[in-house]
């Protein structure tokens, strides 16, 4: 998905801050709601976020402004599907190379996991899955797609400022139009939490050198971010091309008002991300 939607996601550039600056009391919270770490995990996991989020601020956030700022360039003009789709690629190059800086802490946690963790997180998972079901796939298609129309109203006013009359019917259109299967998505969401609890058990079950856990921790990490099946891969990939076009179509539909407002937009996070990595 395009940038521009996808930080839509994000609150105001001062949330950004305020989230980012606390970003590893929330991961360790999250993580924790999912594991119950124990005292000494809890620290060994506040650490290793600590370094993580450090080499986050210095390497990573300036290389994410740039892509800000030249984003900024991109959104005075009409854009293409392909355009659409280049900062996309970019954002996910960044979500990847984010989870291969994680994989040694991801190790480390992994080793000292315990039966019970492990279960606990299998209940997790049974107690998120059934929020998904309500969210999604308890939903009529007519339910679904305002669902779907709402959020994506929010995200482009976010960004663009108040959409008029023929804009909404441009993005009603294009939540309508869209291939999003939300069963195909819980499919998914299954198959990578049993990978997850196979992996895990497995480990546990099998005499291992950290060589071989990690081995077992990146793959899953792959498989995570890049599923196995062929049919998900062809699923999301047309899914994807489809959101950069009708991100595309509607951004081709703004005044030159609506595109100063994005550029706006796009420049405070940048100013946020810059003043994030210059501070230690």
């Amino acid at each position: 998905m395009g940038l521009l939607l996808l930080l839509g996601a994000l609150q105001a550039c001062t949330g950004i801050k305020l989230g980012y600056n606390n970003g590893v009391d929330l991961a360790a919270w999250w993580l924790d709601g999912h594991i119950d770490f124990n005292k000494a995990q809890s620290k060994q996991v506040r650490d290793d976020l600590r370094q993580l989020q450090l080499r986050n601020r210095q390497q990573d956030l300036p290389d994410y402004a740039q892509t800000l700022r030249q984003t900024q360039t991109l959104v005075v003009h009409d854009l293409s599907t392909e355009q659409v789709c280049a900062v996309g690629t970019t954002v996910r190059g960044y979500i990847d190379a984010l989870l291969v800086d994680a994989e040694p802490a991801a190790t480390t946690l992994v080793q000292s996991l315990t039966p019970a963790q492990i279960s606990y997180l299998e209940r997790k998972y049974a107690k998120t899955n059934a929020e998904y079901r309500s969210d999604w796939l308890a939903l009529t298609p007519t339910e679904m797609h305002q669902k779907r129309y709402d959020k994506a109203l929010e995200r482009a006013e976010m960004v663009y400022g108040r959409m008029d009359a023929a804009q909404k019917t441009l993005i009603r259109q294009q939540v309508e139009q869209s291939h999003f299967d939300p069963q195909q998505v819980q499919a998914e969401r299954l198959r990578r939490q049993t990978d997850t609890l196979q992996t895990l058990r497995q480990l546990q079950r099998d005499p291992t050198t950290a060589a071989d856990t990690r081995t077992a921790v990146r793959g899953l990490l792959e498989r995570s971010m890049h599923s196995p099946q062929p049919s998900y891969r062809a699923y999301a990939e047309a899914l994807a091309q489809q959101d950069c076009q009708g991100i595309a179509v509607v951004h081709n539909s703004t005044t030159p008002k609506q595109r100063e407002a994005a550029v706006r937009w796009l420049a405070g996070y940048e100013q946020s991300l810059r003043e994030l990595a210059a501070q230690r």
